[in-house]
């Protein structure tokens, strides 16, 4: 019984390491096959594709040659680098770069996969709810397809429905992926400054979030509440009865990408005015409600008829708390003031213990990095790039900014990309400027203060009276006996091995001294037998003594232990 569960899956799982090996070794990652397990399933004869777009392998970078594998390995891999390019403060720019240009891109489901899965996740007859369905999906993704339908009733709606088997492929390549990783920690240890392994674990969290349609329904319910009340934003409708964890419906936007221009020519739509006012909402959404579309790219945000703004697909979402948006802020308020100390302590405050060599290094690239717009008009700066330049401040500093915050740098890059597309002279540092101002100012109103003391005082209280009662306890284990101290030392492994071989060379340089005085008094006694004239045990000795003398000195004089 079980061997009939277990053996699909192992085959599967071993079928996807064929396809992983092939790939690594077509595009000559073969050092990396060298290593267990890959080095158990290896052919003794590999076939080579020398070519890829009529170009030898060999002449592609070695960042290419990762995008490539990722590309033609689907899925799974595709979705890990593009949450990958997300880490700018772990991964060179280069391969970043390369990573981005992977499309999200999978030929369609078949129709009678796609119904079967409907039957399956719907309780009622599918009919019984749906007047029509198209049959020709609007989008086709690696996790999942969308089709257009009706609901009886007339309300028109899309169905987001999960690829078959989608799940058992993702987590076949999380365990292969994870096996690459350990490959890289015991062989590769040059690699770990790019921390392979808090890469899969940020893409697994990711991914099985994304895996998750219930958990995207929520995201619009929470989406529809923070804008109830703003005129300018429009949130679709969730469809509860057609909702399951691989199935999303959700209400049909009937506009235009907001990058449509010649469309919002004929609707009298202003760019200006739409980037202020598109651009304005994500801010909001960030700045003050700390939760955010992090994939705003101009397909997922439309513009209604009458002028409304509607963001779609909330799969990836983004959220910063109270404590990194007020960070997050103060380093974009820095850029927008040119402050250089202002963005070195908002930098270092994501740091990991710089030295005050480093510091200093970081406060001269710091303002390097401003000195580019110094003398440049606010409607010139290029945010794009003073978004990647302080990226390359975080990657060559080794300063591991929190996830979410980089999703969220991401995000502002693609949304400026939009409102340029929009309006020519837009610049998002001089638009951002108000918003983070208003948020430290929030922060810092009497109110908010009055709060802070508050809760500080009540958390004061607290442990003033809980105190007495740990001292009670506290001498209570002293009286008793039981209390005890642990001490952990760090560093000290070194010292420890040089007192050692200290040691042992005293205590083998005594049993020689011994060893000599021994055998002298033998001689002295001049007792039998003899070698020469001389007593044959304390010749013995002498000559012992020696050997180990020698010895001792040729450990020091060679390898400086014993």
């Amino acid at each position: 019984m079980n061997t009939k569960s277990i053996t699909p899956k192992r085959t599967s799982r071993l079928m996807r390491y064929e396809k992983v090996i092939a790939t690594l070794v077509k595009y000559g990652f073969e050092d990396i096959l060298s290593h267990p397990p890959f080095n158990k399933m290896v052919p003794q004869k590999t076939i080579l594709v020398p070519e890829r777009n009529g170009r030898k392998i060999s002449q592609f970078t070695r960042y290419e040659r990762i995008r490539l594998v990722c590309e033609e390995l689907g899925t799974t891999f595709i979705k890990f680098a593009q949450i990958a390019s997300n880490r700018s403060d772990l991964l060179p720019e280069d391969l970043i770069e390369e990573l981005v240009k992977l499309q999200d891109n999978a030929p369609p489901v078949s129709l009678d996969q796609i119904k079967t899965i409907l039957k399956d996740e719907i309780p009622r007859p599918i009919n019984e709810i749906l007047e029509y369905f198209d049959d020709s999906p609007l989008a086709s993704a690696s996790i999942a397809q969308v089709h257009r339908a009706r609901l009886k009733g007339g309300q028109e709606v899309i169905l987001k429905i999960q690829r078959p088997h989608i799940k058992s492929i993702i987590e076949n390549d999380i365990a292969i992926l994870k096996n690459i990783v350990s490959i890289i920690n015991s062989y590769f240890p040059k690699y770990n400054a790019y921390h392979p392994a808090e890469l899969v674990k940020m893409f697994e969290d990711s991914i099985r979030e994304e895996l998750s349609f219930q958990k995207e329904a929520n995201n619009v319910r929470h989406f529809k509440r923070m804008f109830s009340e703003n005129k300018d934003v429009y949130v679709p409708d969730i469809y509860e009865e057609l909702c399951t964890d691989e199935i999303i419906c959700m209400e049909y936007i009937d506009g235009y990408k907001i990058t449509d221009l010649n469309k919002l020519k004929e609707l009298g739509i202003n760019g200006k005015d739409l980037t202020l006012r598109g651009i304005g909402l994500y801010f909001e959404q960030v700045f003050e409600h700390g939760f955010f579309h992090a994939d705003p790219h101009p397909g997922n945000i439309f513009v209604l008829s009458d002028g409304r703004i509607a963001f779609i697909d909330y799969g990836m979402m983004g959220y910063v708390t109270e404590t990194d948006k007020v960070d997050f802020a103060r380093i974009l308020l820095a850029m927008y003031q040119q402050d250089v100390q202002g963005l070195k302590k908002g930098i270092l405050k994501f740091s990991r213990g710089l030295n005050k060599q480093k510091q200093k290094d970081l406060e001269y690239d710091v303002m390097y990095f401003l000195r580019n717009y110094t003398d440049v008009s606010l409607e010139n700066i290029d945010g794009n790039e003073a978004m990647k330049g302080l990226n390359a401040l975080f990657y060559e500093y080794k300063i591991k900014i929190p996830s979410k915050l980089l999703l969220l740098l991401k995000a502002l890059i693609i949304i400026e990309g939009v409102g340029l597309k929009l309006d020519p002279d837009y610049d998002m540092i001089a638009n951002i400027g108000p918003y983070v101002q208003r948020l430290l100012i929030k922060k810092y109103n009497p109110k908010q203060v009055k709060k802070e003391l508050l809760k500080t005082f009540e958390e004061s209280s607290l442990l003033l009276k809980e105190l007495p009662e740990d001292v009670r306890e506290i001498i209570r284990k002293v009286k008793e006996g039981k209390l005890h101290i642990e001490f952990e030392h760090k560093g000290l492994d070194a010292l420890y091995n040089t007192m050692d071989i200290i040691v042992n060379r005293i205590s083998f340089t005594l049993i020689i001294v011994a060893l000599l005085v021994a055998s002298s008094i033998v001689i002295m006694a001049d007792l039998d037998p003899k070698i020469y004239n001389i007593s044959a045990i304390g010749f013995f000795g002498l000559v012992i003594s020696a050997i180990l003398a020698f010895r001792l000195l040729y450990s020091i004089a060679k390898h400086g232990r014993f």
